[in-house]
């Protein structure tokens, strides 16, 4: 009998250990998948200086400049569940479209779209840069994936045309996070000047491109820590990472959209997008950049990329605003 009292304790020390382990482990997933951290000056420059960007650094940081020495305006909305969310918008000159731009994961506008800023300010393209949810300037306190960012992109389109009166057509433009969250938001009422979504290395769904990285980089199956992050995230953050697919959602919509991905991109596979691609039931396109790594398309064939960017803003702008006859 003792001896069953003794392997029936340590089985117990062994559980509670094992439980113990879990929940650390947890713990420590939830932290760094969802909850903000915001970046010194210091870790955005350790982070322009951390890869070789396909030997394009030096252009970034001439992006970055330009776009900090330009006269932008604050602006500011409040999301459906009271979060105070910032952008700046920077007109152009005879500006004869609007590009709002979406940042992704723990990153911030400015840096993820540091050449094309100046790109589509000099091809008459005004720009909504924005701060998605707790990032930068904007509140919030849990990343959402784009479950959460979604309705946010509702808002800031309709912010855009009430504040352009409708006159300029809208297009939604986003990479990594950002793709996915303008991809998830196109299935929700928009004003008609939105004319369509450009996503570039944008992942499906939140649960897959988790999966992904705990099997990628950490080794380990989805059962049971990513469905323990799951249930973290619904209880303190109050969303699902099933909730909702970006494929799901182009299914549900007509409006055009541009894809963009490397085939050498290890942290969203190229794969996600095809996946998207093949879901978007408006007219579509795709543009798969050979070899190049996660967020690095527009950097590695930037006059294809270009090309490809302000011709669909300039076909599916085409008539509009409608003339009244």
């Amino acid at each position: 009998m003792g001896s069953v009292k003794k392997s029936l304790w340590a089985a117990a020390g062994i559980g509670a250990a094992a439980a113990a382990g879990m929940g650390a482990m947890t713990a420590a997933g939830m932290r760094k998948a969802i909850l903000r951290r915001d970046k010194t000056e210091a870790q955005w420059e350790a982070k322009l200086n951390s890869r070789a960007w396909c030997g394009r650094r030096d252009e970034m940081r001439s992006g970055m400049e330009w776009y900090a020495r330009q006269p932008k305006e604050e602006v500011s909305i409040v999301s459906r569940d009271g979060l105070r969310l910032r952008g700046d918008y920077l007109e152009a000159p005879e500006a004869t479209a609007c590009v709002a731009l979406f940042h992704g994961f723990r990153s911030r506008g400015q840096f993820d779209f540091s050449m094309v800023l100046p790109m589509l300010y000099d091809n008459h393209v005004s720009i909504l840069l924005v701060d998605q949810r707790s990032h930068g300037r904007s509140e919030g306190k849990y990343i959402g994936y784009g479950i959460l960012e979604r309705y946010d992109c509702q808002q800031w389109a309709w912010f855009l045309h009430a504040k352009l009166g409708g006159r300029l057509p809208i297009f939604l433009e986003g990479l990594s996070m950002g793709a996915s969250t303008v991809m998830m938001a196109s299935e929700l009422p928009m004003p008609a000047s939105v004319r369509g979504i450009i996503a570039d290395c944008g992942f499906n769904s939140a649960w897959d491109e988790m999966r992904h990285c705990i099997h990628k980089w950490y080794h380990l199956p989805a059962f049971p820590f990513l469905h323990l992050i799951n249930l973290a995230c619904q209880i303190a953050a109050g969303y699902d990472l099933k909730e909702v697919t970006a494929a799901q959602a182009l299914g549900h919509s007509r409006l055009p959209v541009l894809f963009v991905h490397g085939t050498g991109d290890d942290f969203v596979p190229a794969g996600m997008t095809e996946e998207n691609f093949n879901a978007a039931a408006g007219e579509k396109r795709q543009v798969l950049v050979e070899g190049a790594f996660h967020g690095e398309s527009y950097l590695q064939e930037e006059d294809r990329c270009r090309r490809e960017l302000l011709d669909f803003i300039h076909k599916y702008s085409e008539g509009y605003p409608p003339t009244d006859k």
